[in-house]
């Protein structure tokens, strides 16, 4: 079977699935997927949560005529795995080796490069924490507020503040079906179609004890009913039901027939990445996963303010200076004191971001926004596109460190310029003999080809290549390792051993290998013994566990909560 048969004979298996429950049920799985638990259902899957997005978008984009079904069978679960599977292979047969295919030295390059790009781009959603995607939104585009409110209608702190209060409420009714009696709905039977009861013929007190649980089973059944809404339940002070409205009709969708079958189509995408609210009819709304909100607010707001030249010129100016003074305020905030930042210097008449000197170490770091476009289906054709990406984002950005670095290696003064040429200092290089680090942080990850540099990144005999990151995964580090009591010298030595892992490191995600120093479980000892180092998804969970009792973002949320240890959140 072809790849198009396939996916049409899963969207045809799933279209018997009443709406409500069927997004439900994929959301109270994607709860499950970092827990361990739903094994019954999710242990068989390649990509749980990417393929959970695949089925909710094939169902939204079904027709929902014949959707009433609102149980699985187990032989139905297992031929809708099945067919998931089937499908991921197919995605990874367009790398095989095609019929008398020449395997040489340049092919098994191009998809070393454009595999796991291929793969990571599809595969992978946002890995963050909300609150930095909060903060991004809210510092970036209410700079750009009389554009986005002359094509929107209401302002960006009017969309975070729905997200927040739509987070809000999910997480109330959650807490309200589980040990928050006081946060419980009366009306809360008017957003579920099942109804849960107790067989006749049982004694009284089965009975009242069936009651008292009722509305705990109830959840059990169908988890979608805490992701349920009416515009009215969100409304607050500063967020009226015209803003609400106003809101949900650029973030909404309909379960209706379009045209929508492979998980890697843009045109037409999955329509919950853009639009992750469902409009369920009768004055009723369902988020399909609450964070994709922030996600999909943050990629509206980009695509109104770029309609037009001037605004994206304006759009792309402030992003640039927002990048550069989150990564110092972050470097400012970890080194503490004793230090030294120039930002926006020139070099030889060449403008240079950041360098921040501490004590006998000196960071070069440059910031980049540049996005890697999506890779197409040919690995040929992918691995063109990829390549001049990744030349313009982290290659352009390594010659911009190198202009600087050279300096410090050749131990002559580096003379820091303004833009007229006008000298600001004159930095001794001497004094920082080897303690040279070149830094480019990015807003987007690259994956794979950006975590092991060697394939194609191209440095000298006797240079280091420099550390990459993005944004979000460079505060997560920073911040854990304040709350850990780390100190610089501990990040320097991150940086050595990370020197030592390009050309043996497996990985899509920078945050497995900062979480496996951090744990002890990638060690230089082991990177000189091993000859391949794979990073695993559990590594990063020390993140996950300080966030769980306080990263220490700014306006991070149920911070008090957290710290008590007596919830459990949705």
């Amino acid at each position: 079977m072809s790849l198009e048969s396939k996916s049409q004979e899963l969207k045809d298996l799933i279209a018997t699935y009443d709406t409500q429950w069927f997004l439900g049920d994929l959301s109270g799985l994607m709860q499950n997927i970092a827990t361990g638990r739903a094994q019954d259902q999710l242990g068989h899957l390649s990509s749980p949560m990417r393929q959970l997005y695949f089925l909710g978008g094939l169902l939204v984009s079904s027709d929902d005529s014949n959707g009433v079904d609102i149980q699985y069978t187990p032989e139905k679960w297992d031929k809708i795995v099945q067919l998931l599977n089937e499908i991921e292979r197919e995605y990874d047969k367009l790398f095989f080796p095609k019929p008398d295919e020449e395997i040489d030295d340049e092919w098994r390059k191009i998809r070393q490069v454009a595999m796991p790009s291929f793969l990571s781009y599809f595969n992978q959603g946002p890995l963050n924490y909300e609150e930095q995607t909060i903060n991004w939104v809210a510092d970036l585009y209410c700079q750009l507020d009389d554009l986005i409110e002359k094509e929107t209608g209401v302002k960006t702190l009017d969309f975070i503040q729905f997200y927040n209060n739509l987070d809000d409420l999910v997480q109330r009714k959650f807490q309200g079906f589980g040990t928050r009696k006081d946060l419980f709905q009366k009306e809360w039977l008017t957003y579920t179609k099942i109804q849960m009861g107790v067989v006749e013929g049982v004694p009284d007190f089965i009975k009242e004890m069936g009651e008292q649980n009722r509305p705990m089973y109830t959840f059990v059944a169908d988890h979608g009913i805490i992701n349920r809404f009416k515009p009215e339940d969100i409304i607050s002070d500063n967020l009226s039901i015209d803003k609400i409205n106003t809101i949900l009709s650029l973030l909404t969708c309909n379960r209706g027939q379009n045209d929508f079958l492979y998980y890697t189509s843009t045109r037409p995408s999955n329509p919950l990445y853009e639009f992750p609210i469902i409009d369920i009819g009768e004055g009723l709304f369902q988020v399909f996963e609450v964070k994709q909100v922030i996600h999909a607010i943050d990629d509206l707001l980009e695509r109104v303010s770029s309609k037009k030249a001037k605004g994206r010129d304006k759009l792309v100016e402030k992003k640039g200076k927002l990048l550069e003074g989150r990564i110092v305020n972050l470097f400012k905030k970890f080194f503490k004191k004793d230090y030294k930042c120039f930002e926006g210097y020139y070099v030889d008449g060449c403008e240079q971001d950041i360098l921040f000197l501490w004590k006998d170490y000196a960071f070069i770091i440059e910031a980049k926004g540049y996005n890697l476009r999506e890779p197409m289906r040919d690995p040929n054709r992918a691995f063109v596109r990829i390549k001049d990406d990744f030349k313009s984002c982290i290659g352009y950005g390594y010659t911009q460190t190198k202009r600087v670095e050279q300096k410090f290696i050749d131990q002559v003064p580096l003379k820091i310029q303004d833009k007229n040429g006008n000298l600001i200092e004159e930095i001794d290089t001497t004094k920082y003999e080897e303690n040279d680090f070149s830094i480019i942080v990015n807003i987007k990850s690259f994956g794979q080809i950006q975590n092991d540099l060697s394939t194609l990144l191209e440095v000298g005999e006797d240079d280091v290549f420099p550390w990459v990151i993005k944004l979000d995964d460079l505060e997560t580090f920073f911040l854990t390792m304040i709350a850990k009591k780390k100190r610089p010298q501990d990040f320097i030595e991150y940086l050595l051993l990370r020197e030592e892992l390009h050309g043996k490191l497996i990985c899509s995600d920078e945050l497995e290998v900062c979480g496996g120093y951090l744990t002890g479980k990638i060690t230089e000892k082991k990177i000189d013994k091993a000859e391949r180092i794979v990073t695993t998804p559990d590594l990063p969970e020390i993140f996950d566990l300080q966030y769980n009792k306080g990263m220490g973002f700014d306006n991070e949320k149920l911070l008090a909560e957290k710290k008590s240890g007596k919830y459990i959140f949705w």
